[in-house]
């Protein structure tokens, strides 16, 4: 039995000899080492691509922060030479004058005197078609709706098409087409009569857009407010097809003037604004980085507005055409940096 024991034992041990002589001499060994270190490099979790470019004048040794430093850098010399621009507008007009810049790549907002209040005249109409809109949009009001002229309630001299003949009604896609294309004050205020009347429309106006109360015998706006309404029409117009039709009556104004220059021809949606020496425009131009620029006067010289308005609007045009800061930077990150 001893001997069978032993006969067992040695069995074992010689199997386990054999295993360990070829795991250590064997030519396929894995070095799990070896391959972890392996797996780490040539997978790695994040890529970073170099820049496309080399940065000028920046020896950073990480790209993406070159990159960031130099837009930052860029973009603030580019808002500074916008500043420098209206600011010298500002100073050269003989009058009240207001300009607010937005922009709308970025969000950066620039103003001159943004906060003072003028009378809006005819750049209210803007806000009272997107309040129109916004009622198509919630059912309450149908485009093929039809509005009976008043004359007592409607009738307004100055400018528009309807007061050339005068019909007993319209239809409230013509009425809203009318008071943006051709500056309808006769459509205008049959687009307050659906809101209560023109004093009853203004304070819902301003509680819609603005959160706050008016003077509805002197209505006024701020360019910054005037802006901030283009800025919601801009932004929504994409998802928002009642918004995209008043931008559209916008580009295809009658008044080719003020913000529509030689330059800007065919790729600005604007409104303007007179009443007596007060005269505006506020508009959207459409260069390869959007902007929004919104001009108030009060001349006191007649014509020295609108003409101030356009070589203002001339050399913006050309600033953010030929010189707006080109780089490899993400859109999140001009965002950013125009934040800060």
């Amino acid at each position: 039995m001893v001997k069978k024991k032993m006969s067992l034992y040695g069995v074992v041990f010689l199997v386990c000899l054999f295993l360990i002589f070829t795991y250590f001499f064997s030519t396929n060994t894995v070095d799990y080492a070896k391959e972890e270190k392996i797996t780490q490099t040539s997978e790695p979790d994040i890529v970073i691509e170099p820049p496309a470019q080399p940065i000028a004048g920046k020896q950073e040794s990480n790209p993406e922060t070159a990159i960031e430093i130099v837009d930052a850098e860029e973009l603030d010399f580019f808002y500074d030479q916008i500043q420098t621009i209206i600011n010298k507008a500002s100073v050269d007009f003989s009058g009240d004058f207001a300009v607010t810049y937005i922009d709308l790549s970025t969000g950066k907002q620039l103003s001159v005197n943004g906060d003072k209040e003028f009378y809006t005249a005819s750049t209210i109409k803007v806000p009272l078609a997107m309040m129109v809109a916004d009622r198509v949009n919630e059912g309450v009001l149908h485009w093929n709706d039809k509005i009976v002229y008043n004359k007592e309630r409607d009738y307004e001299e100055g400018t528009g098409k309807i007061i050339n003949n005068i019909q007993p009604s319209y239809s409230l896609n013509t009425l809203q087409e009318y008071n943006i294309t051709y500056s309808d004050n006769i459509a205008k205020n049959m687009l307050y009569s659906l809101f209560g009347g023109e004093k009853q429309a203004k304070r819902q106006l301003y509680r819609y857009f603005f959160s706050r109360e008016t003077d509805v015998e002197d209505v006024q706006f701020t360019s910054e407010e005037a802006a901030s309404i283009l800025q919601i029409l801009y932004q929504e117009k994409a998802e928002n097809a009642e918004y995209q039709k008043i931008y559209d009556y916008m580009k295809k104004t009658v008044f080719h003037e003020r913000l529509e220059t030689s330059l800007t021809e065919g790729k600005v949606a604007h409104k303007i604004g007179s009443y007596d020496n007060y005269i505006h425009d506020i508009g959207i131009l459409e260069t390869s980085h959007p902007f929004i620029l919104s001009v108030f006067t009060k001349e006191e010289v007649s014509g020295t507005g609108a003409e101030a308005i356009s070589r203002l609007t001339d050399q913006l045009w050309k600033l953010q055409s030929e010189h707006y800061p080109s780089s490899a930077a993400s859109p999140q990150q001009l965002i950013q940096q125009a934040g800060a």
